[in-house]
């Protein structure tokens, strides 16, 4: 993608391609260049081979889909390849075998180029923080943003009594996992026991805090939640969220651009990220309405959803409860959080209102590309992007001005 660093930016999106690559370029040493160049060389066996990984599991489907061979899905991945650093995963993931996708290719944004530097370059000196569950949850809760209430924070070797449990099904995950790793759901039996929600497993309630006091990490202790009345029959049993992308916009107010529901499908039944299977709905940022659901398209099973895989519930054309006060909830925590330029907010819709559940100071957006089958880089966030590094006089002085 070198090359990229020498073409006039355009567009919104021409611009961001060409920001990463030159900041990829300008900010290393002799040596670091010399590594990247190394890794350049490297580049066409690597390629060669998640190209030809990535259409043996999916070439015949879309063959038959689109009538397209599975010669021309290969050289099509490597025509976007030269010309906009598209990678094979994202030849498939952002349907770009469909021709009018393919038409726009360098208007869709990339995972390694804006968690490996755009974000990085938009961010400001000194921002408060987002990554640990129980700060983050302190902060909210001081500035009062409603967020789930946290009965207990159980550490290492600590002692636990069974009246320390809150009353009802139980939640516990650990206070540094990422993902949902490690997360348990416990619903209460009326002997006072609990059953697992995923395996069905039952432990009395002297056996679950046993198990509690010898975990081997620091773990959080919640009452079970649950989505509002409106949007249950999506749930598996796992608590979907909202994936909801804020920034801070040229008016120096906040300002929501994109947003997907995410849902759990299958044997996972505690956490609805797409790292454990889970898929998503674009949703309208007008009206709240969902789309079609999917998952992050790297195989042909799953594809594109109008019901729910499990419940059989329509997703399509479903409308979000509490949509305007989802948006406004977003906006007021990244007010919060500033001088942060962009989070992606995991909010949950439940009987009692939104509630925070986390941000993400550096949100991936690759679904949310996805999901509504439209690039993101010359839409409006791209344009607030593209505005934050114009306006940086640390970033030009690195990159230099060609306005899009």
């Amino acid at each position: 993608m070198l090359w990229i660093m020498r073409r006039r930016a355009e567009t919104n999106a021409s611009f961001i391609h060409r920001a990463y690559c030159r900041a990829l370029w300008r900010e290393r040493g002799f040596l670091a260049r010399l590594h990247l160049l190394v890794w350049y060389l490297a580049w066409p066996p690597v390629f060669a081979f998640t190209s030809i990984w990535l259409t043996v599991l999916n070439g015949r489907a879309i063959q038959r889909r689109t009538g397209k061979s599975v010669a021309r899905q290969m050289m099509e991945q490597l025509i976007v390849a030269w010309r906009f650093g598209c990678l094979p995963p994202s030849y498939y993931m952002f349907e770009l075998f469909d021709d009018r996708l393919l038409a726009r290719a360098g208007d869709y944004l990339h995972r390694f180029e804006i968690k490996g530097g755009i974000y990085r370059l938009m961010k400001p000196e000194v921002i408060p923080n987002l990554g640990k569950k129980n700060q983050f949850a302190e902060r909210c809760k001081a500035n009062n943003l409603p967020v789930p209430e946290v009965h207990l924070i159980h550490r290492i070797g600590n002692p636990i009594t069974a009246s320390q449990l809150p009353s009802g099904d139980l939640f516990i995950k650990p206070l540094r996992g990422e993902g949902g790793t490690g997360a348990e759901a416990w619903l209460r039996e009326a002997d006072g026991g609990y059953r697992s929600l995923v395996d069905g497993e039952y432990l009395s309630q002297a056996d679950l805090v046993e198990r509690i006091r010898t975990s081997d990490q620091d773990i959080i202790i919640q009452t079970r939640l649950l989505n509002h009345e409106a949007i249950r029959d999506l749930s598996n049993g796992a608590l979907m969220t909202v994936r909801l992308i804020t920034l801070l916009d040229e008016k120096g107010t906040y300002e929501a651009t994109h947003a997907g529901l995410r849902m759990a499908i299958g044997a996972n039944r505690l956490v609805d990220n797409s790292h454990a299977g889970g898929i998503i709905a674009a949703v309208d940022m007008k009206s709240g309405r969902l789309g079609q659901a999917t998952d992050i398209g790297l195989r042909p099973d799953i594809g594109w959803c109008t019901h729910h895989p499990d419940t059989g519930a329509v997703i399509e054309g479903r409308i979000l409860p509490l949509w305007p006060e989802t948006i406004a909830l977003a906006c007021r925590a990244h007010a919060t959080f500033a001088p942060r330029v962009i989070v992606g907010w995991d909010i949950a819709i439940t009987p009692n209102g939104p509630l925070l559940i986390e941000g993400n100071g550096a949100p991936g957006i690759d679904l949310l590309q996805r999901a509504p089958r439209e690039p993101i880089g010359n839409s409006r966030l791209g344009e607030i992007m593209a505005f934050h590094l114009h306006n940086n006089p640390a970033v030009q002085a690195l990159i230099g001005d060609d306005p899009a």
